[in-house]
């Protein structure tokens, strides 16, 4: 049975006999206050990666750059979250939904990353992990 009072804030309903809250702002205070653990950790892998892409879309405005690592760093990079995998003869791409870098490595550490945008060619061969399942090294 529904209340006649907001679910966030206590007061009277008017309008329709099944209206829950008061407006949209009590709506959404409500329910942000009510997701779960879980949700909350998504929201902030998701900020995350979204700000690992505008890093990348700002170095990389034309669709292809070589950026020193130290720069990446500076700017607070995560090369640890990413969205997708795509691996190519020279190396893996490590994509944050549309751009993505693959590391170069020089006299045996990362010194740079070479930067991409994701074409549509890479679409009709995506990156199957299943398919390495038994191959030999």
């Amino acid at each position: 049975m529904l209340s006649n009072n907001c679910q966030h804030c206590g007061e009277a309903l008017v309008g329709r006999w099944d209206k829950r809250f008061c407006d949209a702002q009590c709506r959404n205070a409500y329910h942000n206050r009510h997701k779960g653990a879980l949700e909350k950790n998504i929201q902030v892998a998701n900020k995350l990666i979204r700000r690992n892409r505008k890093i990348l879309y700002t170095l990389c405005p034309t669709g292809k750059a070589t950026v020193r690592k130290d720069i990446l760093d500076q700017l607070k990079f995560d090369f640890k979250l990413f969205t997708t995998i795509y691996p190519t003869q020279s190396g893996t791409y490590y994509f944050s939904y549309d751009y993505g870098f693959m590391p170069i490595i020089e006299r045996g550490t990362i010194q740079k990353v070479l930067i991409i945008q994701w074409q549509e060619y890479m679409t009709t061969k995506p990156f199957d992990p299943w398919s390495r399942v038994g191959a030999s090294a």
